[in-house]
């Protein structure tokens, strides 16, 4: 079995505990959250993240110019929060907004050009195209991917298996309840379902059902952590929501239950802010930064001790259409 580590990062401005922009817009998950602390340590361990850039980032020059002189190994993509960016923006200013839009219930037309914009936005500010993107809120549906594909896109990153999204805030639900847990072609009409190899790339986040036979050890919560998704009965590949032990235990159930296949693919997914204290629900203390790193060292140490080949979105792409 070939084995894969993705690392795909949403890229926001600095958020409050509430997921609200601070105000005045700042970017201090970019100069030091991903510059001085994510970059330095993924370099160290020798894993290729994938960077995901919400508009509201693409368009501060500096933070273009932190990524223009990022040294290391990466890749930069899109990550859309459709109500930041034309047609039909809702803000002019982004300071104490919060994001709260649905790319996948726009109209068509509306919603292809909203990609289309961060699209150019993202090649005006780095003189090249992106392949990769997520959007905000996992809120993909078909009309997503149709609009990616005939942008050139290569790679979604949208689907989060096991999950069914009907929180008050949406206009209806997305369900993922049914999609595939590993990378696959989609299905021009359904997403969660495979379809032709000349398609577009699904790499879902790597998120596993409370049913499946874990440790039971595993599943003790660690004290004072805040864990949204327990009551959804999912543990997923994410730092923080949930402990080492269930990070690397979920890992050990992949391996496990997709020993038969020739590809195993793990795709850890988190927010570039969380790394620092305040700027997410999550670490609020410099003592809970630094376990928030510390966990990424030692899973990272886990799959170079399983033998996993760290890869960008885009460089999986070409893995798994070379086979």
């Amino acid at each position: 079995m070939k084995k894969y580590l993705v690392i795909s990062i949403d890229v926001e401005p600095d958020c409050t505990p509430s997921w609200h922009y601070a105000d005045p817009v700042s970017f201090s998950g970019v100069h030091i959250g991903i510059a001085q602390k994510l970059q330095p340590l993924f370099d160290a361990r020798q894993v290729a993240p994938t960077y995901l850039i919400n508009n509201v980032v693409l368009e501060d020059e500096s933070c273009l110019q932190t990524f223009r002189q990022l040294p290391g190994k990466y890749e930069l993509g899109t990550h859309l929060h459709p109500e930041f960016i034309n047609p039909d923006k809702r803000f002019s200013s982004y300071g104490g907004k919060k994001a709260e839009g649905n790319c996948c219930f726009y109209p068509p037309e509306i919603e292809f050009e909203k990609i289309k914009n961060i699209t150019e936005l993202f090649t005006k500010g780095f003189g090249r195209r992106p392949t990769s993107f997520r959007a905000g809120r996992y809120s993909a549906g078909l009309n997503t991917m149709k609009s990616l594909q005939d942008l050139g896109y290569f790679v979604d990153t949208s689907v989060t298996p096991h999950m069914l999204w009907d929180d008050p805030s949406r206009e209806k639900p997305v369900d993922f309840r049914n999609a595939p847990e590993q990378p696959y072609f989609m299905n021009p009409e359904n997403i969660t379902a495979l379809g032709n190899p000349d398609g577009l790339l699904q790499v879902p986040v790597t998120i596993m059902s409370k049913k499946r036979s874990l440790l039971k050890e595993l599943l003790v919560s660690g004290a004072g952590l805040y864990r949204p998704m327990r009551q959804n009965r999912m543990i997923w590949l994410r730092p923080f929501y949930s402990t080492t032990k269930e990070l690397i235990g979920i890992a050990k159930q992949f391996m496990k239950t997709y020993h038969d296949r020739p590809n195993l693919i793990l795709n850890m997914m988190f927010h570039n802010v969380e790394v620092l204290p305040g700027l997410s629900p999550y670490c609020q203390t410099e003592k809970q930064c630094r376990g928030y790193l510390k966990q990424l060292e030692d899973f990272f140490s886990f799959c170079k001790g399983e033998h996993f080949q760290s890869v960008t979105l885009s460089e999986l792409y070409g893995e798994l259409r070379k086979k």
